[in-house]
């Protein structure tokens, strides 16, 4: 019996050892197809589903196969969490509000004065805060011609236009009374100039005529072996760039530039009027924008158009970058957006504050006297007998208020022929002495009255002499004779 029992035993042992034998060689290829049996699976790579394309058969459904495919072999959809669907708006939330451009325009059309504001970000808040400022102004309309992102370096990356040809364009199809550009908050970048188009491979060059050799220079050797030649690729570089922002290269490319803008906005015959760049918040970005000012005044003076410099509206006492300050008004506003870049509603009309006075300035002397079409009075007879006459109208030249001022002088009574004393002349300098003891005489010590000395009669012949002394003598008689009676008259009623 105990020899059965251990046979037994033996082999229970071995038949489990070759399950475990059979099972560990299955395992790898099963794998494949069961899954991870540690508990696992092993990842597909997910495919975007597609309800037109061929998908490989399952036999097992959704069970035991991949868990794209719902039971009984029909695609499943993802499901996504909510915080998946979440994160789109997140990001959008994220992202900083674009303050680049303004509320959008009121143009008129019956306008008689066209104000055309080009550039770019920037003259779009200066465009809307000049509507605001001419809101009550029907004649003065305002024409916005800008685009957000560009320069005087660039106009646009996907067309070849800069803003002199640009800006010709627009005065011919816009005809404008006012030009105002405020540009730049672009152009601190690399200035590449465009290179001249290549010349064909068969075209013959043109041969200088024959001069013979100068003679070596021995100065000028010096210098080249100290400075060797450039190399084509480095001699390219420094005709065409790029320069580097600022530098002596970079400052006389865009100096060409700004005098090209200027020529071609002058070319329309009206003011133009160039706006200066405020501060921004960053450091750099502020000293950098008033270096391009100093470039944007001299080129504007020596060209003779006006500049507007608004860097002090929109810094602290300190000269700083302030995001709030006093509006046109006076009273305290945001003026900034959050980015330190662009206007508020309030600042876009400060802004606009500094244009709207140059404007106002430019129609008020553009204003001439107007002549009303009054009937003249019929013509008069000459004064203190002479002859002729003159034609005055009813009512003189219309005279506005806010003109310029009326010459020094200025003739009172017209007419040809008339006395000296009509015209009246007064100098600016020199004003007129009031007689003494008149009411608008101040001088001191008051109350001295100048008297007139008595004119000294003219010698007069024996004959009117004689008659003189005979009219003064019966002059005092009949004054004695008249005392005489006053005195008898009182002696009568003394008695009395």
């Amino acid at each position: 019996m105990a020899s059965d029992t251990g046979s037994s035993s033996r082999l229970i042992v071995r038949a489990a050892t070759a399950a475990l034998l059979s099972f560990a060689l299955l395992l790898p290829a099963n794998a494949q197809f069961w899954g991870n049996s540690w508990g696992g699976r092993q990842q597909q790579p997910q495919q975007p589903y597609n309800p037109y394309a061929r998908q490989p058969y399952n036999p097992y459904g959704g069970f035991w196969g991949d868990r794209q495919w719902g039971y009984g072999g029909y695609p499943q959809r993802e499901r996504s969490s909510p915080r998946q669907r979440d994160r789109p708006r997140e990001v959008e939330k994220e992202q900083p509000p674009d303050y680049s451009h303004a509320p959008p325009a009121t143009p008129r059309k019956d306008a008689t004065v066209k104000v055309v504001v080009m550039g770019d970000a920037n003259a779009d808040w200066l465009a809307f805060g000049l509507e605001d400022a001419f809101s009550e102004k029907p004649e003065i309309g305002i024409v916005r011609k800008h685009r957000t992102d560009s320069g005087l370096i660039r106009y646009d990356q996907r067309r070849d236009s800069e803003w002199p040809q640009v800006a010709r364009e627009i005065i011919i199809a816009e005809k404008p009374n006012f030009v105002v550009i405020m540009i730049g908050n672009n152009d601190r970048e690399t200035i590449r100039e465009k290179a001249p188009p290549p010349t064909p491979a068969n075209a013959q060059p043109i041969q200088p005529p024959a001069i013979p050799p100068p003679r070596p220079d021995s100065e000028r050797q010096a210098v080249e072996q100290q400075h060797p030649k450039h190399t084509p690729a480095q001699a390219r570089q420094t005709d065409y760039g790029p320069w580097e922002f600022q530098s002596e290269k970079w400052e006389r490319a865009y100096i060409k530039r700004i005098d090209a803008t200027i020529a071609t906005l002058k070319s329309a015959g009206v003011p133009v009027i160039w706006v200066g760049l405020p501060s921004q918040r960053g450091t750099n970005a502020s000293a950098e924008s008033s270096y391009l000012n100093e470039l944007y005044r001299s080129q504007a003076e020596k060209a003779g158009i006006v500049y507007v410099d608004i860097w002090d509206g929109f810094v602290d006492e300190d000269g700083k970058f302030s995001p709030q300050g006093p509006d046109h008004l006076g009273q305290t506003r945001r003026l900034r957006t959050s980015d330190g870049v662009y206007f508020t509603k309030f600042g876009a009309r400060k802004l606009a504050h500094y244009v709207e006075r140059e404007i106002e300035h430019s129609l008020s002397s553009q204003r001439v006297p107007v002549a009303l079409p009054i009937p003249a009075e019929p013509e008069h007879p000459g004064r203190n007998g002479k002859a002729g006459g003159s034609v005055r109208p009813m009512a003189g030249p219309v005279v506005p208020l806010t003109g310029a001022n009326v010459g020094s002088e200025q003739v009172l009574l017209g007419g040809p022929g008339e006395s000296p004393g009509a015209t009246v002349g007064l100098s600016t300098d020199d004003a007129v002495a009031a007689p003494s003891g008149r009411a608008d005489n101040f001088s001191w010590p008051r109350g001295v009255v100048h008297v007139e000395p008595v004119a000294v009669e003219p010698a007069a012949s024996d004959g009117a002499k004689s008659a003189m002394a005979a009219q003064r003598k019966s002059v005092m008689d009949a004054y004695a004779a008249q005392t005489a009676r006053e005195q008898k008259f009182r002696g009568r009623k003394s008695r009395r």
